[in-house]
């Protein structure tokens, strides 16, 4: 189940909705998130996101982004006989509202899917993000049954010629593999050569006794894993583990410089480095087309603190449930229950990290002192 950090963690993302039309997931990564947090999907998911986007479309309300999905994959093969997938899609188009898309199949690239998605795009509906962990052979031992990295930029890529925004999840960033700089630059480069025109990075979160098979089957550098890894809950002890900061920032500062080279955004996913951001957010939702409303997250409150200087958190929170053009504050009252609810509650989340200060171990550029809260920008950014 998820855990009160696992919720804390969210507050850097800025969609809180999601629809997973499957609980499990066929395609065997030895490093499956899915594993940690509840997976539960199906019809009745399938059916509360048609609701909820219809009641949207109903009331006239500006959509906040879904995603399909963030656990297990929606393109999978029991999707070609059950078409839940491809039932959001439709829906979605539909109402006119908008959905990020994530995968890691190449079935996106065969009818009614693929023409589904690319009426999206055409109407501007749709990101679709698709998962690359390496582009070695690597990827064998750390997704067995998943098509090859090519195979699934193949396949991306025709979407990307005729106009679906591409954005490329190169995660779990596998350290001594995929953050190498030469492994790293060849990886854009071909991100870019499918279309890409945005790349997402997330440092490897896994338990502690694996780290001697990565070490050993995977890296081509094992000296990460001498390193003292770090817990990644900020709650609990003997869960997933992810390398220490000082190793992280400094690859993240070389991906980002590469990424810049080959003409990708660039932008880490919760990690908390506002600064090394590229773009106007994390998750590539700037590359819609339709107009939409995201939440604030602590990215915002650090922009807050970045251009108005330190304040009190209450101050803060009030600020931040004020900011125009986000759902936050007044603006949620309107939506139908659901969404509201889920706005609410992790608006309540977020002031409530603020105020007592648990935002700073999320993020190491947010720091509380005594009674105020500042920003604390990068080293070297």
């Amino acid at each position: 189940s998820r855990g009160l950090g696992d919720v804390y963690k969210r507050q850097l993302c800025y969609s809180v909705f999601r629809v997973e039309p499957y609980s499990g997931c066929p395609m065997g990564c030895i490093y499956c998130y899915s594993r940690w947090y509840s997976s539960r999907g199906g019809r009745i998911q399938v059916w509360d996101f048609e609701r909820a986007v219809s009641e949207v479309q109903g009331a006239g309300l500006i959509p906040v982004p879904f995603r399909l999905s963030t656990l297990t994959e929606p393109f999978q093969d029991a999707e070609e006989k059950e078409k839940l997938s491809l039932r959001v899609l439709r829906a979605a188009l539909r109402a006119r509202y908008p959905i990020i898309v994530n995968t890691r199949s190449t079935l996106i690239s065969k009818d009614p899917w693929r023409a589904t998605l690319q009426e999206m795009g055409e109407e501007g509906l749709v990101v679709l993000q698709v998962s690359v962990s390496t582009l070695s052979e690597k990827h064998k031992v750390l997704e067995p049954r998943a098509p090859s990295p090519e195979e699934l930029l193949g396949a991306a890529a025709k979407l990307a010629e005729r106009g679906v925004p591409l954005v490329v999840r190169y995660e779990p960033l596998i350290p001594g593999l995929s953050d190498l700089e030469d492994e790293a630059e060849k990886a854009f480069e071909r991100f870019a050569e499918a279309g890409a025109r945005h790349v997402i990075v997330e440092y490897l979160r896994i338990e502690r006794e694996m780290l001697g098979l990565l070490r050993e089957k995977v890296a081509l550098d094992p000296s990460p894993y001498f390193l003292e890894w770090e817990e990644y809950s900020i709650e609990k002890r003997g869960g997933p583990v992810k390398p220490p900061l000082a190793y992280r920032l400094e690859k993240l500062r070389t991906l980002r410089d590469l990424a810049t080279r080959k003409g990708l955004t660039f932008a880490t996913c919760k990690e908390g480095t506002f600064d090394l951001r590229t773009s106007p957010e994390c998750c590539g939702a700037y590359l819609l087309g339709v107009r939409h409303l995201l939440r604030p997250t602590l990215a915002e409150a650090y922009k807050l603190l970045r251009e108005r200087g330190a304040m009190s958190p209450l101050k803060l929170v009030s600020e931040l449930r004020r900011l125009p053009g986000w759902a936050a504050g007044s603006r949620v009252d309107a939506y139908p229950r659901p969404l509201r609810k889920g706005l609410r509650w992790h608006e309540n989340v977020l002031a409530s990290m603020l105020v007592t200060g648990q935002a700073s171990k999320v993020t190491p550029q947010i720091v509380v002192e005594g009674d105020s809260i500042r920003a604390q920008p990068l080293p070297g950014l």
